[in-house]
């Protein structure tokens, strides 16, 4: 039986790839951090699946040796500081896994997005050339958007975590009319877990291309299936410019809405052609979803 430590496995990513190691009848061990160990309420998910618990940090090397030990191949699903990710690379190497999912890949294909655009997207390259150099064996799945952030969100990414989602305001970038794509977390799963499977995965780097559509496109779609009218603010090109220029991080905002940096053609072999028997979640079934689940809760 393989065996696959998930790194962030209580979070929703993390917990969709424990439960699709699962479903495809691997061992699973999971590192939680000691805060989260005696919480068993957070646990009590993984345990159902027969995960193991290993107990350790990021930042503490020979915890991660001793998880990584245990196993045959790692998934990360944790977005952390380069330090952090650098004495992870270093544990995985010296502990001698055969293949690892680095978290570096979930977002934007590098092949795509422009370099010194978004700052948290440069740590992710310097993530992913130190894995190379320590020659891990490694499989990057570049994500594009997730349905949590991106389309709960109506692709105003300045909405995740407010209230109601999808928002009764949104803002629409620049004309609303650049197309991006967006993947279920529980289709990023069902991906990672493909690849794991597929010796000619090794070394490679995947996408995922699917559901390629507009925010106008996606508001409307939202209206149609809810029967809510979002409030709309437009904002123009150069009034996000300004933005990113005080908050660097909103560079994600341009590369969707307004380059269109993750509807862009690259040599990065699409999953959805790589492994044509997998089948994705669409945006209108996550709305319907959404809606019903709002239907009960005023019924109720």
């Amino acid at each position: 039986m393989t065996s696959t430590l998930i790194i962030g496995a209580t979070g929703l990513l993390g917990g969709e790839m424990a439960k699709a190691s699962a479903r495809n009848g691997n061992d699973i061990h999971v590192l939680v951090r000691p805060s989260t160990a005696g919480n068993e309420e957070r646990l009590r998910p993984l345990k159902e699946l027969g995960a193991k618990i290993h107990v350790g940090d990021l930042d503490d090397y020979d915890s991660l040796v001793r998880a990584a030990g245990a196993v045959d191949r790692v998934i990360s699903s944790v977005h952390v500081d380069s330090a952090s990710e650098m004495t992870l690379v270093r544990a995985l190497r010296d502990a001698g896994v055969s293949r690892y999912v680095p978290s570096a890949g979930f977002g934007l294909d590098f092949a795509a997005a422009a370099p010194g655009s978004v700052p948290p997207l440069d740590l992710k390259r310097a993530v992913f050339d130190a894995i190379k150099e320590a020659d891990l064996p490694y499989t990057v799945i570049y994500t594009n958007g997730f349905f949590s952030t991106w389309v709960a969100t109506l692709g105003d990414l300045m909405r995740f975590g407010s209230s109601p989602l999808p928002p009764d305001e949104v803002t629409l970038y620049g004309d609303g009319n650049v197309p991006a794509t967006f993947v279920s977390e529980k289709d990023i799963a069902a991906v990672t877990l493909r690849a794991l499977n597929d010796p000619s995965a090794v070394r490679s780097e995947i996408r995922i291309a699917r559901n390629r559509t507009t925010q106008s496109e996606m508001i409307d779609l939202w209206r149609r299936v809810s029967g809510r009218s979002p409030r709309i603010v437009q904002q123009s090109a150069a009034e996000l410019e300004a933005m990113i220029a005080s908050a660097p991080w909103l560079g994600l905002l341009r590369a969707f809405w307004i380059r269109g940096e993750t509807a862009l053609e690259t040599a990065t072999p699409e999953a959805g052609a790589l492994y044509p028997e997998l089948t994705f979640e669409t945006i209108e079934s996550a709305y319907v979803a959404i809606a019903d689940a709002e239907g009960q809760q005023r019924r109720g």
